[in-house]
């Protein structure tokens, strides 16, 4: 083969290769051209990926409403409202046993309470209080740690004192008759919350000594001032209605001597008599309120309304309620400046020295308590004492 045949073969394979070359590189740059659509699908997961974050968030907010409508969900706001924070309740717990290491009480912490405008965020259910001896409750009430302090100076420097004085023994228990109760002063609908409903009262109706001898205030404060001037009112009114008919028989005597006609006999008068000294005598039927026993009593002379204004009988959730009558316009205003005057039947008799126990308990207890309610208060206390905690910016309540 001649140069210049070699020349011609290699001309031609190099110029096969330059196009084998161009060809690929074309290839390439067509490939390139048709790659966009790529970030279309990209594009297109993105927004199934928002979707899905956006389903994602949505599920959150269904499980968590508080995170959905701009995180202002009414509905989350008031359940949060409804709770007590960690930090009230640590604060509450903190000041809770402070008190609980200076008195003498045995108790067992309770779970934080809250019901709308009632509760307390550091309860305690009060099992005893004081020392030899210890003094149980029955049954043990909740309440907030500053009542239950108060309770321990009231027994300690004045009850069991008092106790020893009149009975010769000391008081070893103490029954309850309401605690923390979630509902208006004076079981009414439209007053302002009980301190019942912030586990700070407590309404006790009687005392036990270690003698096994009970003093209830039911059957032994007495007769109230309510009831004596009550039976007083029954007297006059019956004294009254006595000089009438006295009268009325000797018009008809003399109406008859004037006429010639001889006079026929006068038929007795009953005598009238007073009932002051003898209020308990009469008929006496036991009830049962919230598990206590009580008594009603129907006064000598009195009317079947009297005699049922000693009653107790009636709706637990009552207990401390409104006074019927009179007693309704001074409930819960009352602030008592001197002692209940004493009746002599207070003063001397049977059970002398239990109502004088109960009267200095109730009293030393107004020196105390920002509310001390008892029998003078009205008929719906004729069966407890009702103490409380309500901070009182002038005087004290005390009836």
């Amino acid at each position: 083969m001649t140069n210049l045949g070699r020349t011609a073969i290699v001309l031609a394979a190099t110029a096969a290769i330059s196009l084998l070359i161009m060809d690929t590189a074309a290839a390439k740059v067509k490939k390139h051209k048709l790659a966009p659509p790529a970030p279309a699908e990209s594009a297109q997961s993105t927004s199934a990926d928002k979707a899905a974050n956006a389903n994602g968030t949505a599920d959150q907010s269904q499980k968590h409403p508080s995170n959905s409508m701009n995180g202002s969900d009414p509905g989350a706001k008031q359940k949060a409202a409804e709770n007590w924070t960690d930090a009230e309740i640590a604060d509450a717990k903190a000041h809770c046993a402070v008190i609980l290491q200076r008195i003498h009480a045995v108790y067992a912490a309770h779970e934080p309470i809250k019901e709308g405008a009632c509760g307390a965020p550091a309860p305690i259910e009060l099992i005893s209080i004081g020392q030899n001896p210890e003094v149980s409750f029955s049954p043990p009430p909740v309440v907030r740690c500053d009542l239950a302090e108060v309770l321990v100076n009231w027994l300690e420097n004045d009850l069991q004192p008092l106790a020893r004085k009149h009975f010769g023994a000391p008081i070893i228990k103490i029954e309850t008759m309401s605690d923390y109760s979630c509902r208006n002063a004076y079981g009414r609908k439209a007053t302002k919350l009980s301190e019942h409903g912030l586990a700070n009262a407590i309404d006790i109706g009687a005392f036990v000594t270690a003698s096994a001898k009970s003093v209830s205030v039911l059957d032994d404060w007495g007769t109230t001032q309510r009831e004596l001037a009550e039976i007083a009112e029954e007297k006059a009114v019956a004294e009254k209605r006595a000089a009438e008919m006295v009268a009325a028989e000797k018009a008809q005597q003399t109406n008859l001597a004037s006429s010639g006609k001889p006079a026929a006999a006068a038929p007795p008068v009953a005598p009238t008599t007073s009932n002051l000294g003898a209020p308990a005598a009469g008929l006496a039927r036991s009830t049962i309120v919230d598990g206590v026993p009580k008594v009603t009593v129907t006064l000598p002379g009195a009317s079947i309304g009297a005699g049922k204004m000693a009653s107790n009988a009636g709706e637990p959730a009552r207990l401390g309620g409104p006074a019927p009558g009179p007693d309704k316009a001074r409930a819960g205003k009352s602030r008592r400046k001197a002692p209940v005057t004493v009746s002599k039947e207070t003063a001397s008799g049977p059970g002398t020295e239990d109502r004088a126990f109960l009267h200095e308990a109730h009293a030393a207890a107004c020196h105390l308590f920002g509310t001390t309610l008892g029998p003078e208060a009205n008929a719906d206390h004729r069966n407890h004492f009702h103490v409380d905690m309500a901070p009182r910016k002038l005087t004290k309540i005390c009836d």
